[in-house]
């Protein structure tokens, strides 16, 4: 009820049809509102069919700051294990954390969904920053459509919510078919 923008509205709505978000609460899901990095891996385990496989995952520790009670330690273990295009979806920030609380930038959200359809480190360009071939790559595979952000952005759940949107209609690399199938 809280979605003025039509765009953000129906990628929310269909993300809440498959599963992906639920919103805030109170029929609201505050569009505005910064979006946490443990909460993008748990947006990204999801919409890869994978949640079912989450609570194996919730009984080891990959990231010293992703404790035992940590809510959504299964999500983060779960996308550290997964790899794509040779390269693993998600990692820490270098020094064995991963700062799931931390608010989670547009270069790292585009990296990450690159990486779910397929793209890893060989298949971009190297830029000034980490992240600039990956967000070239989304920019021309229609990933980025509607979002002009830079890469160190923090990324709203609006603008998330348009990301994953876009996602399902994105080919992965090597294919003709769109994600979502």
């Amino acid at each position: 009820s809280d979605i003025s923008d039509s765009t953000v509205a129906d990628a929310a709505e269909m993300l809440r049809l498959l599963g992906v978000v639920d919103g805030t609460g109170g029929g609201a899901f505050n569009p505005g509102g910064t979006l946490s990095r443990a909460e993008f891996c748990k947006m990204t385990v999801e919409i890869m069919g994978r949640g079912a496989e989450e609570p194996a995952q919730r009984n080891r520790t990959i990231f010293t700051d992703v404790g035992p009670t940590y809510w959504a330690r299964g999500y983060v273990n779960l996308a550290s294990s997964i790899t794509t295009g040779g390269t693993r979806l998600i990692m820490g920030v270098g020094d064995g954390t991963f700062r799931p609380n931390q608010a989670i930038t547009y270069g790292e959200a585009v990296t990450i969904l690159m990486r779910v359809l397929g793209y890893g480190s060989a298949d971009v360009a190297t830029g000034s920053n980490w992240y600039d071939g990956y967000v070239a790559v989304a920019q021309s595979s229609g990933l980025a459509d509607g979002l002009s952000l830079g890469g160190a952005a923090t990324l709203t759940r609006g603008q998330a919510a348009i990301l994953f949107y876009n996602l399902l209609f994105t080919e992965p690399k090597g294919s003709d078919q769109v994600y979502l199938t």
